[in-house]
């Protein structure tokens, strides 16, 4: 069973294999200092979240948080396990990290993301509201999304 929880050091190495596994599909390799970055606090304000399941991370995804009214909070940083993907899990992380920003009142939550996860965020209400071509690098896409919490 799938456990849901808070991000500890002890989780980083996993975290950091969890990014290898996706890249580069899902991320370029040059992205993985900014990642290692998040996961040592050095972004600001921002929470993490894994998923374990049998002692093993195979999940995980953040949200930050600004005092740009404008851009209040969003997520940051979601992946899961290739081998784990389209079972659920991202999903129950997604959900889990809107009702966070719910619960603390946020408007609304942005995020960036390729070409290939942005149709994951739109079926979770997220609309497209800008897209770079190559934004991330030859082949990958940036688009930015917002979903509306009210």
């Amino acid at each position: 069973m799938p456990i849901l929880r808070p991000y500890q050091p002890g989780d980083r190495a996993a975290c950091l294999r969890l990014f290898d596994a996706n890249t580069p599909r899902f991320f370029l390799p040059e992205e993985r200092r900014d990642f290692e970055g998040w996961l040592d606090g050095e972004e600001g304000p921002a929470e993490y979240l894994v998923i374990e399941e049998g002692g093993q991370v195979v999940a995980c995804g953040g949200l930050w948080f600004s005092p740009d009214p404008a851009r209040p909070a969003g997520f940051a940083w979601g992946m899961v396990h290739p081998d784990r993907q389209r079972q659920g899990l991202g999903r129950t992380l997604a959900l889990a990290r809107l009702d966070r920003l719910r619960a603390l009142g946020v408007p609304h939550a942005a995020l960036d993301t390729s070409q290939h996860t942005a149709p994951f965020y739109a079926r979770l209400g997220f609309r497209e509201v800008k897209r770079t071509p190559d934004g991330y690098g030859p082949g990958l896409h940036r688009v930015d999304m917002v979903a509306d919490l009210n």
